[in-house]
């Protein structure tokens, strides 16, 4: 106990001896004390990202384009298909239409902003149909550009809202539409090219009573008319046509759209007799029904009936003519899809249509020419997304007519017609940018 006593003592004595030497000296080069740090500048916010989609605002700019190789195994020596419009040609590569579009919808947002527009102007074999089909180009060969739609939209305030557009817009009436990327088949379908009209001019105005119900009235020079002639040919207008639409949605799986247009055409067959211009009126009944099971299935029916004009038959030029029975035309068409994945479907068509009184064109040859009948058709098409700007179809199509109207190389005409088409459809919306 004595040693360690004396080793404790001789340790206090040590650590005594250190606190009196230079420690503060030690702790200095141990430690030195930070100097301020500066105070930095905030960072600027970010600023935010531009693109065209923010450079546009409320409007969208969309578009696409198609061109397709289409075969038709009749060889017509003029490599036009029968039957057909804007896929009439055939046996080698088509473009058959490129679209730009520019759409500001109405909204009650404001009071500026209740104002819309939009202007579609397109190119190509389907727009030299639909301008073919406008009495304004009358005797002339129809251009390959055309303004499809040119319309003003005005969401008044009234009620829940009534939309009130006035221009040029494509027809509300059919199950299909211009554009072949919004079809489920690639080639349009007879009722498509005959049965109703592809545009009208004039003013609309719609009423959606709720998310089920929605009424629109229509008021428009006549069928695919710019302005109302009174040119005495083939059923051109003579008057505007009123027209009335009600679409009925019960719920998801089910979908209704009733049409209905009339209005006065002039004499539909004998025009030259102009000392007793006559004028008839000429309706169409459309309805188009929509039935979608489940996410893979989906089904559609279309059906058209037109009636009112007649034929009349003259004495001579300073006779009054004598009407015979009213025309009318009609068919229908059933569609069915079936989705395998969210980039591949497949869908299929058949459809009948009876031109009996060869009014709208489908059998050539007028009332007395003995070329009266129907024609029937049955199209597959495999779709598939390469990507989500690029449609790819695959589609065969079957035809066939009472009469022989489909041209087999050079050897006349017979009454069946096949064809394939590949087409390649690329589209685009400013909406999808980011």
């Amino acid at each position: 106990m004595a040693d360690l006593e004396k080793e404790v003592e001789a340790l206090q004595a040590e650590i005594t001896s250190l606190k009196d030497s230079d420690t503060p000296s030690m702790r200095t080069a141990a430690y030195v004390e930070p100097a301020s740090a500066p105070v930095s500048a905030p960072s600027p916010a970010p600023a935010d990202k531009i693109s065209l989609s923010s450079l546009l605002g409320p409007v969208t700019v969309s578009g696409f384009g198609d061109v397709y190789y289409g075969y038709d195994y009749n060889h017509p020596e003029n490599n036009q298909s029968g039957l057909r419009a804007f896929e009439a040609p055939t046996n080698g590569f088509a473009f058959n239409m490129a679209e730009l579009i520019l759409d500001k919808p109405a909204d009650a947002t404001s009071a500026e902003s209740r104002l819309g527009y939009h202007v579609s102007a397109g190119y190509g074999q389907a727009a030299k149909v639909v301008n073919g089909s406008d009495t304004v180009f009358a005797g002339y060969e129809p251009d390959g550009f055309y303004v499809k739609e040119a319309y003003a939209d005005y969401l008044a305030p009234i009620g829940k809202g009534l939309t009130i557009t006035v221009g040029k817009f494509v027809t509300p009436i059919g199950a299909e539409v211009i554009e072949s990327n919004a079809n489920w088949n690639y080639s349009r379908s007879l009722l498509f090219y005959y049965a109703i009209p592809y545009f009208h001019f004039g003013a609309s105005a719609k009423y959606a009573f709720n998310p089920k119900i929605a009424v629109t009235g229509y008021l428009v020079n006549g069928w695919n008319n710019t302005v109302i002639d009174h040119y005495y040919n083939t059923g051109l207008s003579s008057g505007l046509t009123y027209g009335v639409s009600l679409a009925y949605t019960p719920n998801a799986k089910w979908s209704a759209t009733e049409n209905y247009f009339a209005g006065p055409v002039v004499d539909a067959y004998n025009y030259v007799h102009t000392a007793y211009p006559v004028t008839d009126w000429k309706q169409l009944s459309d309805t188009v029904i929509g039935y979608t099971p489940n996410a893979k299935w989906a089904f559609q029916v279309n059906g058209d009936y037109g009636f009112g004009p007649r034929y009349y038959t003259y004495t001579d030029e300073s006779g009054a003519p004598t009407g015979g029975p009213a025309v009318n035309w009609w068919g229908f068409a059933g569609y069915a899809k079936y989705t395998w994945t969210p980039k591949t479907n497949f869908a299929v068509r058949y459809e009948y249509y009876d031109d009996t009184n060869g009014y709208t064109g489908l059998i050539s040859g007028g009332p007395d020419s003995g070329d009266r009948g129907f024609a029937q058709e049955v199209t597959g098409t495999w779709s598939y997304n390469l990507t989500s700007a690029l449609l790819v179809r695959a589609e065969y199509r079957y035809d066939y007519a009472t009469q022989p109207i489909f041209a087999k190389s050079t050897d006349g005409f017979v009454r069946e017609q096949n064809t394939a088409y590949l087409s390649f459809v690329y589209s685009f919306s400013s909406a999808n940018l980011k």
